[in-house]
């Protein structure tokens, strides 16, 4: 595994000093058995999920690589609620659970009309707390499977587990409109993108099919400050606007997992496997006539 260098800042600082480009990728660490699910805490420090080693790192500026937890649940998605409290997607225990302020652990989900989970995969997370989560059921998953759909679920601050969507088709990557109106859905296996209207007290509605074919399968999407979405689809990062119009295509030197934003600076972090990127965003993407 290699150290977290934050010559990486150094380095973007020099390439602008010259001639800017309108974007900056810089590898920031490698050596991951499967870099997945990504979260920002508050210091500045990055976790990153590593599901087949069964653990989630912490990248630090100007410090090696620590394990931030171990055993993991085969954590994936990662994020963090309004008391910053992290709220991890354990695949492998199929469930969602959180971390308490004292460090103990919350389950909040593992089951759903009875029957165990798939293997919750990535998550995003309203002002209010209310959570949403992505269930497919993905490689060995399949095999242990006993709901009989791949689903979309809304966990509410209180009361009971709600599906969003339930289908054939496996959801992946999952994320929310910077006004936290809008639910966006990637499915891996139709390679699509659909949007889901939020109503204030969290329910969802009015599914429809937002972005009809992506460049490569999508595994995560993000939103930027202005609404676009940031889809990590194979070897590109793909950036569409809030209407699903292609907007920009960045290519990423191996295949895109899952994504984070800086919330001041737009900056962008990538999981991609065997690394984590860090693309700085020098320009803003044309805007939609």
């Amino acid at each position: 595994m290699s150290r977290l260098g934050l010559a990486f800042a150094a380095a973007v600082l020099s390439c602008f000093a010259q001639e800017p480009p309108e974007h900056l990728l810089q590898r920031m660490a490698s050596g991951f058995r499967y870099a997945d699910g990504l979260a920002l805490e508050s210091d500045g420090s990055l976790l990153v999920a590593d599901p087949p080693e069964d653990r989630i790192l912490r990248l630090t500026p100007g410090r090696p690589i620590a394990v931030a937890r171990k055993p993991s649940g085969g954590a994936a998605g990662l994020a963090f609620d309004s008391r910053r409290r992290l709220v991890i997607c354990e695949t492998d225990a199929r469930r969602v659970v959180r971390i308490e302020d004292d460090g103990r652990l919350t389950v909040l989900a593992s089951e759903f009309e009875g029957k165990p989970l798939n293997g919750p995969n990535d998550l995003a997370i309203r002002s209010n707390d209310h959570i949403y989560f992505t269930d497919p059921a993905f490689g060995s998953a399949e095999d242990r499977r006993q709901l009989p759909f791949h689903g979309v679920f809304h966990l509410p601050p209180r009361g009971p587990l709600e599906a969003v969507w339930r289908g054939d088709s496996r959801p992946a990557g999952i994320a929310l409109s910077p006004d936290e109106r809008t639910l966006y859905v990637t499915f891996a296996d139709e390679r699509l993108v659909r949007a889901f209207d939020l109503a204030r007290s969290g329910s969802a509605s009015n599914g429809r099919v937002l972005v009809p074919r992506t460049g490569g399968i999508p595994l995560a999407v993000r939103t930027s400050k202005d609404g676009d979405l940031l889809v990590a689809a194979g070897e590109h990062l793909e950036i569409y606007s809030p209407r699903g119009q292609l907007k920009q295509r960045i290519r990423i030197p191996e295949r895109a997992v899952n994504l984070a934003v800086h919330p001041s600076t737009g900056d962008i972090f990538v999981s991609a496997r065997d690394s984590v990127f860090f693309i700085a965003r020098r320009a803003e993407t044309p805007k939609e006539p």
